[in-house]
């Protein structure tokens, strides 16, 4: 996935001028993925553990920017993002980026593809986007919900001796070595979130995203 800003901008002169970039933390990882695309430089990403944190840190000068989610194309606005939008009118809007949503079932790679699952766990959200495929081939497995797709697969990762599977995206496979044994899982393909960059800049930028062929 590539990103583009109009205005006959370059991405280099989003990257010009910042030290630190904070983001949510562990936000399914999606945040992290559209700061990462945004913002190659990984060690300059700051961890927040919610939107407002995020707002209050660049407020306070502690970061350049924030990437915060704005709005997914089924479940609609983040008003928590709009609102501080609203509260605090010197924060700026200066990129966005859009990136697609792919739920994949994984487990522990130390058990087989025919491994009989225990529970599958997933935040709330994605085993909802997921339910017909789940209900279709897992409909006695338990679903439980979990905080975000990330700490489902954290989960399944420190739990090597028991069969269990997480709903989460490549980049949770990837972090915590897990092995996908059903892909695009999701019931709906244009599933997507847009993310702003907020910073205090006086000059504001839109940031187009090209999410051909990206897998999440």
């Amino acid at each position: 996935m590539s990103v583009s800003l109009t205005h006959s901008l370059h991405l280099q002169t989003l990257n010009a001028f910042y030290n630190y970039i904070a983001f949510l933390d562990p936000e399914a990882f999606l945040t992290q993925l559209a700061a990462l695309e945004l913002f190659p430089d990984e060690h300059l990403l700051l961890p927040q553990p919610n939107i407002l944190t995020s707002f209050e840190a660049v407020a306070a000068g502690k970061v350049d920017k924030a990437v915060v989610p704005l709005e997914n194309s089924i479940e609609g606005t983040v008003s928590m993002t709009l609102d501080y939008l609203y509260q605090t009118p010197d924060i700026k809007i200066e990129a966005e980026a859009v990136i697609p949503i792919a739920h994949h079932l994984m487990i522990h790679p130390a058990h087989d593809h025919d491994t009989a699952i225990e529970k599958i766990y997933s935040h709330p959200r994605a085993l909802a986007q997921s339910f017909h495929f789940l209900n279709g081939k897992y409909p006695e497995v338990p679903k439980q919900d979990f905080a975000s797709t990330a700490a489902a697969a954290q989960r399944v990762a420190e739990h090597t001796e028991r069969k269990i599977a997480a709903v989460a995206n490549t980049f949770a496979a990837k972090s915590y070595g897990l092995k996908i044994i059903d892909t695009n899982i999701h019931d709906f393909d244009q599933n997507h979130t847009r993310f702003i960059v907020i910073s205090k800049s006086e000059i504001c930028h839109t940031a187009e995203t090209d999410d051909t062929n990206h897998k999440t």
